[in-house]
């Protein structure tokens, strides 16, 4: 019980972070159709945005969360520190040297990358810019992902809270950029290079919160270490692996472009809404459950083990259930809230984004268990079995995009419908097979929990659906809609939690007592 309580714990910490991160990642990416606009522009900025964050993804996202954190975590666990830092420090190492030589290569293939990602741009003027784009903002690709490392082993280190706010800095940063450069005489390249300028500020601040934890580190190479060797095992695999989603993201990016002017825009618009709920909830916990997982492993807690990953896929899946329910109902006044400030963002594009947000809906639950299993798969030291689930989700990516684009009339929302489909068909595959791995992983507490989620999730849309169709409330000022939207959140938030309630959900029960506790605490002060 202890163990659990620490795990939501530092679960809610970096939850809490992440909170404020995406908050002002959205206002980043708010400023974008609003400022640069549902153009050429944006579609370009929309898409060297896109191949930066695939180069980062691949050489920080799988080394960070499938290589570094449960190698040095479990060195940790048996108190070998000073030979973890050989074999992490020699990784650390090797990834900056790699990260160095595909910024070098990716600016100078720059044109070649554009051809090859946004297949439907017929001016040669939008290549052009999205090439200039593309090359200033490689070197931000390195900035984040020495940032990366250093949230790696704070992490490793359970310092969950340290340097939290590094990522909310990268987005205020960027957004000052397109606020500052968008209508200057630099136009989008000058938001490029003031987003590559945040990069490099938010690294240094990371590293200033790192720095204690690297007294071990060396800028040496210890290839020949079995550790060494055990680890690279491990990383090339996940490095592909843990890629998945971004190249997912890639492909249906590309096939954006072929809807015309503003596709490329409309699908980031709902790609980043469904993401906001996706990195509170599934990444926080992933993070967060990941060294106690490794730890696990490590220490022979087979049960443990099982009973952690359990209890985060549970957790996550009691938030991002109701969030998919309320971004499917209330797709168009959540699109129009938060992203339409000025004409450049019309209501068809509201329309456009709502509809691929729809679709997006059904990847929030399935990409949230897709992002714990991953976990749980790293902690045992086995990356093969994601990286070939994930390379075959791709290539099933490939193939609805081309059948929806040719033989349907969904435009660019059938994009996000194929991309979810695929990610479900991940989610599938790798609970299947992890259960027949550790010989079950109490996948019937998981039904139950479903049965009782679900419904209650259910009643929670109708409601929405009711207020959404029915009540008729004055919409016409920015202020009047957000208060209209914060207005059906809460009441179906409401909702939802009653049902829960009422229904003896586990995880409500949980978070009813904690609240009270809570406030509780605040009335005896």
């Amino acid at each position: 019980m202890g163990k659990n309580k620490k795990l939501t714990g530092a679960a809610l910490i970096v939850m809490s972070s992440i909170v404020v991160s995406r908050i002002t990642g959205f206002i980043r990416e708010m400023l974008v159709p609003n400022l640069i606009g549902v153009n050429e522009a944006g579609d370009a900025y929309t898409i060297a945005f896109r191949i930066t964050g695939l180069m980062y993804d691949m050489l920080v996202g799988g080394a960070v969360s499938a290589a570094l954190i449960p190698i040095l975590s479990g060195y940790i666990a048996r108190d070998d520190e000073e030979t973890g830092w050989k074999v992490v420090g020699t990784f650390i190492n090797v990834v900056i040297v790699a990260m160095i030589m595909m910024c070098f290569l990716g600016i100078f293939f720059a044109p070649q990358l554009v051809s090859l990602i946004a297949v439907g741009f017929e001016s040669d003027a939008q290549k052009q810019l999205t090439v200039d784009l593309l090359r200033i903002l490689f070197p931000s690709v390195a900035f984040l992902m020495m940032a990366g490392l250093c949230n790696g082993v704070l992490n490793s280190y359970n310092r969950f809270a340290a340097a939290a706010y590094g990522p909310s800095l990268y987005n205020i940063g960027s957004a000052v950029s397109i606020i500052v450069f968008s209508n200057s005489k630099w136009g989008v390249r000058g938001v490029a290079f003031g987003v590559m300028i945040s990069a490099l500020i938010y690294f240094l601040f990371q590293l200033s919160f790192a720095i204690k934890n690297l007294k071990h580190y060396r800028f040496k190479f210890y290839l020949k270490h079995q550790g060494s060797k055990k680890l690279f095992k491990l990383a090339i695999p996940s490095l592909i692996s843990s890629a998945t989603v971004q190249i997912n993201a890639v492909i249906t990016g590309t096939f954006a472009t072929l809807f015309g002017v503003g596709g490329a825009t409309a699908l980031n618009i709902g790609d980043r809404t469904w993401q906001l709920p996706y990195g509170v909830f599934a990444q926080g916990m992933g993070i967060a459950m990941l060294p106690s997982l490794s730890s696990n492993i490590a220490m022979g807690e087979v049960d443990e083990y099982k009973n952690t990953l359990m209890k985060g896929i549970k957790t996550v899946l009691f938030f991002t259930i109701p969030s998919g329910i309320g971004f499917i109902v209330l797709r168009e006044p959540i699109i129009r809230t938060i992203f339409k400030f000025t004409n450049r963002f019309d209501e068809g594009a509201v329309s456009v984004a709502g509809n691929v947000l729809m679709f997006f809906s059904i990847a929030l639950l399935s990409q949230s268990i897709v992002t714990i299993i991953n976990r749980a798969f790293y902690a045992l030291n086995d990356t093969l079995t994601p990286l070939l689930i994930g390379g075959s989700t791709i290539i099933i990516n490939i193939l609805l995009s081309i059948t929806f684009y040719k033989a349907t009339n969904l435009g660019v929302a059938g994009m996000a419908l194929a991309y979810s489909l695929a990610s479900a068909l991940n989610a599938f595959l790798l609970l299947t097979i992890l259960n027949m791995k550790m010989k079950g992983i109490y996948l019937d507490r998981l039904l139950k929990f479903l049965l009782k989620v679900i419904p209650s999730a259910l009643i929670m849309g109708a409601v929405l659906f009711i207020t959404n169709t029915y009540i008729a409330v004055d919409t016409s000022s920015k202020v009047m809609q957000l208060s209209n939207l914060l207005f059906q959140i809460a009441a179906g938030t409401l909702v939802y939690f009653i049902a829960v309630l009422m229904l003896r959900v586990e995880e409500a029960i949980y978070f009813k007592d904690m609240v009270v506790s809570k406030l509780n605490k605040i009335v005896r002060k």
